[in-house]
């Protein structure tokens, strides 16, 4: 039954955007006046993040140490799959040695060669219990950083319903810590590094029996979209040798100019803060130049954000408008030559990847504003890339703004996306992509096939995986 464009299709796009319009922050979060740069609470102790000595000498994706632990859907329902973790040596912003946990899946059964989907998770935080290696396998109530404060809730194992339609299909599913064991965020290349030498350590991983050169699919939402999009652009240089197929991102935010002024006052711009501060542990030298344009009230917040996983964040500075704690104009901040390099850098690198990219976008986005993906597919298209990309249409935001298309989007195109990397890892030799399919539609999730995905895909799955059903087996 053909679904796009007709009434029962547009009826079903209204039923999940109503849906979504409820739950759409909440969605996109599963996120004293003194110096912004003081240190985090130190996550519950683990000596598996200890690194042995000598580690720098290692070669970038060398496994450290690996343990079988027991992933948890939404931090509670034991997931029925094979699951370990890997420690690994990667590389820093500037070059330097670095390490990396990653998490990965596979369906139970014999260990055989088969595809490998690497999930960016929306970590969007600097705390280690916010990663995906802390939120995956600890069950509720997580253990809190710090014993006196607020309790973390990481909102990474979320998203798992997502990345096991992976294990559904057969593949394997490696979720990194794209921060590393430092927990970044918004850093410049190093998530590419993290990524690539994650996939790395799990190909090379005796117990998988994976093939080097075997296909690879990236995804991520958001802050895993961001992610990604530095792995793809390091890939040709850092990684060349790794077979990625394709690489499904929605609402990359690769302009942190264009997320700051769309998602002021929204029910997500406790990002604003919170990006503030992920900006300042990687650069602070910075921290003098906040104090020039932020009200202590406001340093406070973003010093805040440094005790707290993305739910907590957002839920704490909902609506939250800059205008009330920066001290001069928007432009006159951004107009200073430090901030701008510290964005700039951040930035669309000009990097063309040579993966095949799948890219979605809310036309009326608030986190990452279509302009924005719009220059990012263009400059990727100008270099010769093969792009897919897909601007989804939907319903203008009401003013007061009480809806997130940030978080509807990041329901209603994650199955078209699926249904894409699905024809890129589960053809034995996938059609060869070359230049750009651009189109705005109503929704992707108006596709029968996405719409097929949805049902039988992230939900069905996700209840199965809830009564302990094999996935993927």
């Amino acid at each position: 039954m053909r679904l796009l464009g007709s009434t029962i299709g547009q009826r079903v796009l209204s039923m999940v955007t109503g849906v979504t319009v409820a739950a759409g922050a909440l969605v996109a979060l599963g996120t004293a006046t003194g110096g912004v740069a003081a240190a985090e609470p130190a996550p519950p102790y683990d000596s598996f993040y200890n690194l042995p000595d000598g580690w720098q000498q290692a070669q970038p994706g060398q496994i450290l140490k690996s343990r079988q632990v027991d992933v948890k859907l939404l931090q509670l329902l034991p997931t029925n799959a094979n699951a370990w973790q890997l420690l690994y040596r990667t590389t820093g912003e500037h070059g330097e040695p670095y390490a990396a946990v990653t998490t990965v899946m596979t369906p139970r059964g014999p260990a055989k060669p088969r595809p490998l989907l690497s999930y960016q998770m929306a970590v969007d935080s600097v705390l280690r219990v916010c990663n995906p290696s802390y939120g995956l396998i600890r069950g509720l109530p997580i253990e809190p950083a710090n014993p006196a404060g607020p309790l973390p809730f990481p909102a990474a194992s979320g998203e798992l319903a997502l990345a096991a339609v992976g294990l559904q299909q057969g593949w394997a599913v490696a979720m990194p810590d794209h921060g590393g064991v430092d927990n970044r965020f918004l850093t410049p290349r190093q998530p590419g590094y993290a990524v690539l030498d994650g996939i790395r350590a799990v190909q090379a991983f005796t117990p998988l029996k994976l093939d080097k050169k075997g296909p690879v699919g990236l995804m991520g939402y958001s802050g895993g979209a961001i992610a990604s999009s530095w792995t793809i652009e390091e890939h040709p240089t850092y990684a060349p040798e790794i077979n990625i197929q394709g690489a499904a991102m929605g609402a990359p935010e690769r302009s942190l100019e264009d997320s700051l002024r769309d998602v002021n006052a929204t029910p997500l711009a406790g990002l604003i803060p919170l990006a503030l501060g992920a900006v300042l542990k990687d650069e602070p030298a910075l921290t003098p130049v906040l104090h020039k344009y932020v009200t202590g009230e406001g340093i406070r917040r973003i010093q805040e954000t440094r005790n707290h996983c993305l739910a907590q964040n957002v839920l704490q500075n909902l609506w939250y408008d800059y205008h009330r704690y920066f001290t001069k104009p928007l432009n006159v901040i951004l107009a200073d030559p430090q901030v701008a390099a510290a964005f700039r850098s951040r930035g669309i690198s000009g990097r063309v990847p040579t993966a095949p990219a799948y890219i979605y976008n809310g036309v009326t986005e608030e986190v990452g504003p279509i302009r924005a993906a719009d220059r990012l597919v263009r400059s990727y298209c100008a270099g010769g890339a093969p792009v897919v990309y897909r601007r989804e249409a939907l319903p203008p935001r009401p003013i007061p703004q009480l809806m997130t298309t940030h978080g509807t989007v990041a329901m209603t195109g994650a199955p078209g996306a699926l249904v894409w990397l699905k024809t890129r890892l589960s053809t034995p030799h996938p059609k060869e992509l070359t230049g750009c399919d651009i189109k705005t539609v109503p929704s992707s999730l108006l596709d029968p096939a996405a719409m097929e995905m949805l049902g039988s895909g992230v939900i069905g799955n996700t209840m199965l995986a809830a009564i302990g059903w094999p996935i993927g087996s």
